[in-house]
C-alpha cells in the first residue's frame, strides 16, 4: 500500500527528489533549446540554399515549414498517446538522439530535395520528444507552479531562436550553411544522454489504473480524441495556438530574409539584429507571462485566457509595422545602424512569447491527466500543420503571386497579410477563455 502513495500526492512535486524535477526541467530545457534552434536557423539558411539549389520562395517554404510539419503532424497524435502509456524518459531520450543525427545529416544533403528528405527525418523524430516533455512537466509540479514551469521550459525556445539567428548566422557566413547543421546535431546527441542520467520518470497526477497497461485499439484512440475535440475549450485552445503559431513562424522565418532584400542587410547582420531585438524580447515575455495573466485576472476574473488574448492584439500592430516602416531609416544599435523598423520588433518578440504557456498549462487543466500528452498531441498538431506548415509556406506562394504587382516589395505586401491572421487566433482564445472548465 505504501508503494501507491507517491502516485497518489501527485501533481505536487515529489517530495524526497523535489531538487530532481528542477534539474530535469533544465534539462527539458535544453531539448526544447536545440529543437527549436535547428527548426529556427532554417530563416538564415533561405537564402544561402536558394543560391546554391536554384529553387523559388515557394520552393523555400517547403524547406522552412510544410514538409516538416506533414510528417510532423501525421505522428505527434499517435506520439502523444504512446506517451500516455510508456516511460516518457526514454522517449524523450532516444527521440533526442535520432533528431541530432538526422539534423546532422541536413548538413551533408546533397541536393534540395535530398535536404528535404532528411527534414522530414527530423520531423520524426522530433514528435518523440516535444509532446512527452509537456506531458512530464506537469507531473514534476503542483497546479499553482506548472504556468511558470512551463515557461522556463518554452524559454528554450526563445535561447534556441537566439542561438540560431545570431550564431548559426555567423557560421553560416564563416563556413556555409552545411556547417550550422552539424553544429546544432553534435551538442544535441550529449543531450540525449542527459535525458536517459537526469529526468525521472515520475508517477502520473492521478492514481496509475489497470487499464492503462492494455493495448488501446486505434477506434479507442479515435473515440478519445473525439471526446478531447468536442470540449469547447479544447478545439478553440487548438485552433488558437495553430493560428497563433502561424503568424509567429511566417514572421521569425521570413524576417531575415525581408531584411536582406528590403532593407540592405547582410546575412549575418539579419540574423543579429533579430536575435537581439526579437530572441530577447521573446525571452522576457515568456518568463513574464504568469505574472501579466495572473494581473489580468485581478482585473477581470473572467480572463483566464486574457494573456494570449492581449498578446495577440499586439502581435497584429506591431507585426505589421514591422513590414510597413519605411526602410530608408535607421536608428543605432552597437554602433550599428539598425533598420527602425526592428524596434517594432521589440513588443512581437514579447507578446508572441506570452501566450503559449498559458495555453498549455490550460490545456493541462481541462484534459484528462492520463490524456495530457495526447491533448498536448492536438496543440503540436495544429501548431505543426496550421504554423509551422502552413504559415512560412503562405508567405512564399503570396510572395510569388504578388512578384508582378508590386515587384520587389512583394515579400512585404505578403508578410503584412499574413500577420492579419493573428486577429482570428484572438477571436479562438476568446471563445476559449469563455468555454467550460477553462478557469484555472
Amino acid at each position: 500500500m505504501s508503494s501507491a502513495a507517491p502516485a497518489q500526492a501527485l501533481p505536487a512535486p515529489m517530495p524526497l527528489v523535489a531538487w530532481r524535477c528542477h534539474v530535469a526541467l533544465l534539462v527539458l530545457l535544453l531539448t526544447n533549446f536545440f529543437t527549436f534552434a535547428g527548426r529556427q536557423v532554417v530563416a538564415v539558411l533561405l537564402e544561402p540554399i536558394k543560391l546554391e539549389f536554384g529553387v523559388s520562395d515557394s520552393a523555400l517554404g517547403l524547406v522552412a515549414g510544410v514538409m516538416f510539419a506533414l510528417l510532423y503532424g501525421l505522428l505527434c497524435i499517435p506520439a502523444g498517446r504512446l506517451a500516455d502509456r510508456v516511460n516518457r524518459r526514454w522517449l524523450i531520450a532516444i527521440g533526442m538522439a535520432t533528431w541530432a543525427l538526422a539534423t546532422m545529416a541536413c548538413g551533408w544533403a546533397s541536393g534540395f530535395w535530398t535536404l528535404v528528405l532528411f527534414r522530414l527525418l527530423v520531423s520524426f523524430s522530433e514528435t518523440g520528444v516535444t509532446p512527452p516533455s509537456f506531458a512530464l512537466i506537469p507531473d514534476y509540479y503542483p497546479l499553482h507552479q506548472r504556468n511558470q514551469a512551463i515557461s522556463i521550459y518554452l524559454a528554450g525556445s526563445a535561447l534556441g531562436s537566439l542561438a540560431a539567428l545570431a550564431v548559426g548566422a555567423w557560421i553560416a557566413n564563416r563556413y556555409g550553411w552545411r556547417a550550422v547543421f552539424l553544429s546544432i546535431g553534435g551538442p544535441a546527441l550529449v543531450v540525449s544522454m542527459l535525458v536517459a542520467i537526469l529526468v525521472p520518470e515520475p508517477g502520473r497526477a492521478t492514481p496509475g489504473k489497470a487499464a492503462e497497461a492494455k493495448p488501446v485499439a486505434p477506434a479507442s484512440i479515435q473515440r478519445v480524441l473525439w471526446r478531447l475535440w468536442r470540449q469547447p475549450a479544447v478545439h478553440w485552445l487548438v485552433l488558437g495556438a495553430g493560428l497563433s503559431t502561424f503568424i509567429g513562424m511566417a514572421y521569425i522565418m521570413w524576417l531575415p530574409t525581408f531584411l536582406v532584400r528590403n532593407h540592405g542587410l547582410s546575412l549575418q547582420q539579419a540574423g543579429v539584429f533579430v536575435a537581439i531585438i526579437g530572441t530577447a524580447s521573446s525571452l522576457i515575455g515568456g518568463l513574464s507571462s504568469s505574472a501579466v495573466g495572473k494581473r489580468l485576472l485581478r482585473i477581470n476574473p473572467r480572463w483566464t485566457l486574457g494573456t494570449p488574448i492581449v498578446a495577440m492584439a499586439i502581435c497584429v500592430v506591431a507585426s505589421i509595422a514591422v513590414f510597413a516602416w519605411p526602410s530608408d531609416l535607421r536608428v543605432s544599435l552597437f554602433g550599428l545602424a539598425m533598420p527602425q523598423a526592428l524596434l517594432w520588433g521589440i513588443p512581437v518578440g514579447f507578446a508572441s512569447a506570452m501566450w503559449m504557456p498559458t495555453v498549455f498549462t490550460t490545456m493541462s487543466i481541462v484534459v484528462p491527466a492520463d490524456q495530457r500528452a495526447l491533448g498536448n498531441g492536438l496543440l503540436a498538431l495544429s501548431n505543426t500543420w496550421i504554423g509551422f506548415g502552413l504559415g512560412p509556406l503562405a508567405v512564399g506562394v503570396l510572395s510569388d503571386l504578388l512578384l508582378p504587382a508590386f515587384g520587389s516589395g512583394n515579400l512585404r505586401v505578403a508578410l503584412m497579410i499574413t500577420m492579419l491572421t493573428g486577429l482570428l487566433a484572438l477571436y479562438c482564445f476568446l471563445r476559449a477563455s469563455r468555454a467550460p472548465g477553462a478557469a484555472h
